[in-house]
Formats: structure tokens, C-alpha cells, sequence
């Protein structure tokens, strides 16, 4: 999409959908290369918060598993508690898919769940 398409400042599309379809280099090229194109680093932050998600749920359950396992039966609530990681990983796909419809669009819109915690 280009600026005599919109009417205003040139959005790269391209870019922001970078963002998405590589987790942790399309981010890191946007944010060292692209710096001013406010667009696509809007974009880059969200993906990066999906990654940051992605990385804390089964870390997060890690620790807490270890920390309740000498407990009685404490396996067994780990092990129950393991479903929130996969609720969490279904968050999370569904807020990478509505990320690439939202850099597709050249819409500006937090992705659910996560867009909001990271500010760009």
C-alpha cells in the first residue's frame, strides 16, 4: 500500500507482516533497521510480546512445577495445571493470526490477549 493509495504517509506492509512470519529476526530487523517506520515497528513490538508469551507460559510452569513437586500429589496438580499452557498457546495463535490480518489490513490494532502489555 503506498501513500497515493491512502492518501498519507507511505505504511510498509511488507515490513510489519515481516514481523509476524519470522518470531524473533523479522523483529529484530525491524527494530535495527527500520527504525523510523512507525508502522512496522508497531508491529514488531506486538510480535515480539507474542514470542515473550510464547517463551514465559512453559517457563513459568517449570518453576512452578518444581516448586510443587516434593508436595504431596504435587505432580499430579502440575500436571493439571500444564492445560493453562495449552490455553495459553491457544492465545497465542490466536493472536499471531489476527497480528498478520491486523499488518495485512494496515490496520494499527493491538493483537488480543498480549497487545496490550508492550507499548510501541
Amino acid at each position: 500500500m503506498t501513500a497515493s493509495e491512502t492518501g498519507g504517509p507511505r505504511i510498509n506492509v511488507d515490513a510489519a507482516l515481516l514481523a509476524y512470519l519470522l518470531p524473533i529476526v523479522g523483529p529484530a530487523y525491524i527494530l535495527g533497521m527500520r527504525r523510523r517506520d512507525d508502522f512496522a515497528r508497531y508491529h514488531a513490538v506486538q510480535s515480539l510480546t507474542i514470542v515473550l508469551a510464547m517463551i514465559l507460559a512453559p517457563a513459568v510452569w517449570i518453576v512452578f512445577s518444581w516448586l510443587i513437586a516434593l508436595l504431596p500429589f504435587g505432580g499430579v496438580v502440575a500436571a493439571y495445571i500444564f492445560a493453562l499452557v495449552v490455553a495459553a498457546y491457544l492465545a497465542v495463535i490466536v493472536a499471531w493470526v489476527a497480528g498478520i490480518v491486523n499488518a495485512l489490513r494496515a490496520r494499527r490494532a493491538p493483537v488480543p490477549f498480549f497487545g496490550r502489555l508492550l507499548r510501541a
